[in-house]
Formats: structure tokens, C-alpha cells, sequence
């Protein structure tokens, strides 16, 4: 069985869309608890509990690694290394952004040549 087949041509393309939507949701509500004088760190922990996991299961191992850092500043309440690393992990999300688009636009191509070759 495959995931991305005629009957889903564009499974590949929402996987990346649904994480890359979510990752900067997650990045939203990081930011959000970080921005008060007494940042949450327990919400904090969820929230990249939850980064950590879906950046592990869609591949992103630089991302899942700097989640694990933060998850350790947020249990030490280290409220200036948790903002440095959600830099990184801004700065990582970016680029894989960046990637991920570059990988949209050669899978269109794909499609684009598959479908003139099946003509």
C-alpha cells in the first residue's frame, strides 16, 4: 500500500502543509509563553513536548534535537536559553520551509511530466 498513489496525488503535499501549519502554531504559542515576566513553564513543556513529536515522526531531526534542549532549559526555567532556542528553532523551521517548498515545486514538475508522458 502506498500513502501518495492516484487515489491520493496529493498526500505528500498535505502531510507538509498540516506540519509546517502546526510548527508555526506551536512556534505562536512558544513565543506567548516566553513573552510574560513569569513565563508557564509547564504549558511551555507541553507545547514542545508536542513540537518534539511531531518533528520526530515528520523527520526533522535538527528540530526534534533542539526541542529536547529546550525541554531541559524549560525544566531548569532557564527563561533566556529557552528564548535562544526558540530562535533556533525559528531559524530551523525556516529552512526547512525553504526546503520543503523547493521539494513542492520538483514534485509539481513530477506530476506535471508524468501526466504529459501518460497522454
Amino acid at each position: 500500500m502506498q500513502l501518495q498513489d492516484e487515489s491520493n496525488p496529493d498526500f505528500v503535499s498535505e502531510v507538509i502543509s498540516l506540519y509546517l501549519e502546526d510548527s508555526g502554531s506551536k512556534l505562536d504559542r512558544l513565543a506567548g509563553c516566553l513573552g510574560t515576566p513569569a513565563p508557564n513553564f509547564n504549558e511551555f513543556d507541553q507545547i514542545v513536548h508536542q513540537f518534539k513529536g511531531s518533528s520526530a515522526s515528520f523527520g526533522a531531526a535538527t528540530m526534534s534535537g533542539i526541542c529536547v534542549k529546550m525541554r531541559e532549559a524549560g525544566h531548569a526555567q532557564d527563561a533566556a536559553a529557552c528564548r535562544s532556542l526558540l530562535q533556533e528553532l525559528q531559524a530551523s523551521l525556516a529552512a526547512l520551509q525553504s526546503r520543503l517548498e523547493q521539494f513542492s515545486i520538483l514534485e509539481s514538475r513530477r506530476k506535471q511530466c508524468l501526466n504529459v508522458g501518460a497522454q
